[in-house]
């Protein structure tokens, strides 16, 4: 296997206005969730964009030939604004006016000075979802869930806004020399051998600045449904930006490559306990820098704030919600208690009266 070479995210974000094909208008032109076509809102013209699963699977980039393939172009000029509150960093387009940050609200946000270091990505998964939709998913999520106080499935979305994440994908072949070693009565058995075993899409969170726990608990997109990246699916969408560059990425994908590696053998062998040792070589590794849509929101109960995460593509949502448990089960833990205390000086009297 070759040397993996180091890769430094190469950018210039530079290039064309996203016009419209109709009467050449550049303000407001927006990509719809809907309909997945980009908008006119002056001529009303909707253009039709190519489709998620209508079109060529996108191809991952071979690691060691990053430097030469890498995509450097957007497709349009886009601005950085970084929040001083939680340290989100979001691309927006160049003409699009922002006065709060999408992750958090704050209207603490500044421009940074153009970044040539940001790589334009490979593919996009475009949204799905319309706001109205998200409204829905929320609502629908409410009624299922059980045992809320009162008043909170009644709960309305609040600062709603969709946005694309950033991730990397890794593809791996991995040829692993192990030993293994199990009981029998005292008697502590070894074995060795070689597993190979491929990864597809091992996806790594291309953001260290941004952290909502809730983001895991949503990612149930459909990756054959990325389409090649293109500016008009972020017309009037704003993308996180990605501060966790290529080779640091592909370092913790491999970070959870041995423990899925064990786990697969000592299924495979169930007669093993445990690994000894594991020795992993990577070939054939490939990457792909993907954009994914997601909506963050907030709702109020009370004095309280919630936030909830809706992922873009296929609606699943997520976020914590108060209960009337708390009130059954503190009284029940109470009485408990008491009886517990209440039958230990019984017993204590009865010694006594003995």
């Amino acid at each position: 296997m070759s040397e993996n070479k180091p890769f430094i995210g190469a950018v210039n974000v530079t290039s064309t206005e996203i016009k419209c094909p109709g009467c050449g208008g550049t303000i407001g032109v927006k990509f719809d969730p809907e309909s997945l076509n980009l908008t006119c809102p002056f001529c009303g013209l909707v253009s039709a964009l190519p489709q998620p699963g209508k079109v060529p699977v996108v191809q991952e980039i071979d690691f060691n030939s990053a430097l030469q393939r890498a995509s450097v172009n957007w497709g349009h000029v886009k601005k950085l604004i970084i929040c001083s509150n939680c340290g989100g960093q979001t691309l927006y387009d160049a003409e699009q006016i922002t006065g709060a940050c999408p992750f958090c609200g704050s209207t603490s946000v500044t421009p940074a000075s153009e970044n040539p270091q940001i790589m334009a990505p490979q593919s996009v998964i475009p949204f799905s979802i319309s706001r109205d939709k998200a409204h829905q998913c929320f609502s629908d999520l409410m009624h299922r869930k059980h045992c809320l106080r009162k008043g909170v499935v009644d709960s309305k979305l609040e600062n709603l806004v969709g946005i694309y994440i950033p991730f990397w994908t890794f593809d791996a072949l991995t040829v692993s020399n192990f030993t293994a070693f199990y009981y029998v009565g005292k008697l502590k058995n070894y074995f060795s051998g070689i597993w190979n075993q491929n990864f597809d899409d091992l996806i790594v969170f291309a953001s260290d600045k941004f952290h909502n726990p809730f983001t895991t608990k949503v990612l149930n997109y459909d990756y054959t449904k990325a389409v090649p990246y293109s500016p008009e699916y972020l017309a009037g969408i704003p993308a996180e930006r990605y501060t966790v560059g290529l080779n640091e990425a592909w370092e913790r994908s491999k970070d959870q490559m041995p423990n899925k590696i064990k786990k697969s053998i000592l299924r495979k062998y169930g007669i093993y306990n445990f690994i000894d040792t594991l020795d992993t070589s990577y070939y054939n590794v490939k990457f792909r820098y993907l954009l994914v849509p997601m909506y963050f929101a907030i709702y109020r109960y009370k004095k309280n704030r919630f936030p909830v995460v809706i992922n873009g593509q296929t609606g699943k949502t997520f976020c914590d919600a108060p209960t009337i448990v708390p009130f059954i089960v503190l009284p029940l833990v109470g009485l408990l208690l008491i009886l517990v205390a209440f039958l230990i000086y019984y017993v204590m009297m009865q010694k006594g009266l003995r």
